[in-house]
């Protein structure tokens, strides 16, 4: 399992792994981490494992071996894939930065006349604490709850992060939530054939036609391509200013009453602090 592996495959894994009411996209393959899958397939594996079925019919516990089996599988992939990215995308250097010199916002700071840190900016101190983001039937039960639900208690990560991830290691946002606001984010935002449309590239018959012939967990644009109805060039104008259009996570956040404004404010200040301390410990 490799990053060459379609996004059909893993986006299958995804829904067999966190349920099928999941909607799944680049962005969540971009979001996904070791440590949800790992609990995903915990909770998967128990609810699957043939040695819980034994008391069941045959044919019950013949379907439920087969699901076991896709369990194992999509955990498989995904870590592999996780595995795999992590490999080719960290740099050596990131590999080798402690995450404790890293500096989360509320550590340590960098010596100010240390020439390495010349160009960093000050980390402020939030004016007032932040409480973490809970949804209306969210649960908070500390580290023993499940690992969805669970707040991260550690410090941040010596690398680079996203948003969403910099709330989760910041103990400000579980899995759940980022996972939610991933989705609001996806069906929110404007969808390929529509802004195709838009843009004089496809009429409506052109759309029903890559609606009839896109198969399932298939990206629109790849089965408009593989009809000729859409060029790789034109795709990727289309996915650029579909992400151009795409709300903000934290724009959502505030929609949503998860986040005040001057909430978010801080908080990407203090991200855009962390990923410019990780990128100037990398350069040197």
């Amino acid at each position: 399992m490799n990053l060459t592996t379609s996004h059909s495959e893993l986006f299958r894994s995804c829904q067999i792994l966190f349920g099928s009411e999941l909607q799944v996209s680049g962005e969540f393959l971009d979001y996904l981490e070791v440590g949800g899958v790992k609990s995903a397939y915990r909770k998967r594996a128990m609810e699957t494992h043939p040695d819980r079925q034994s008391d069941k019919d045959p044919l019950v516990q013949r379907e439920n071996t087969a699901l076991f089996s896709s369990v194992r599988d999509a955990y498989e992939n995904l870590l592999g894939f996780l595995r795999d990215k992590e490999t080719l995308q960290s740099p050596p250097e990131s590999r080798r930065t402690s995450a404790t010199t890293a500096t989360a916002p509320s550590g340590d700071r960098p010596d100010v006349d240390d020439p390495a840190h010349s160009r960093q900016r000050s980390c402020p101190t939030p004016r007032r604490p932040i409480k973490p983001i809970m949804l209306s039937n969210d649960n908070y039960q500390g580290s023993g709850s499940s690992n969805t639900v669970r707040y991260y208690e550690g410090s941040l990560p010596g690398r680079q992060l996203l948003f969403g991830h910099f709330l989760y290691y910041s103990g400000l946002a579980n899995w759940r939530t980022i996972a939610r606001v991933l989705t609001w984010q996806r069906t929110e935002r404007p969808r390929i054939g529509e802004l195709g449309r838009r843009f004089g590239i496809f009429d409506q018959d052109n759309i029903s036609t890559i609606m009839h012939y896109k198969k399932p967990f298939s990206p629109f644009g790849e089965t408009a391509c593989m009809l000729g109805l859409l060029s790789e060039q034109q795709l990727r104008v289309l996915i650029f200013q579909q992400k151009r259009l795409q709300k903000k996570f934290g724009t959502i956040l505030i929609e949503r009453n998860l986040l005040k404004d001057y909430e978010l404010q801080e908080l990407l200040y203090q991200f855009e602090y962390h990923n410019d301390n990780i990128l100037a410990q990398q350069r040197q």
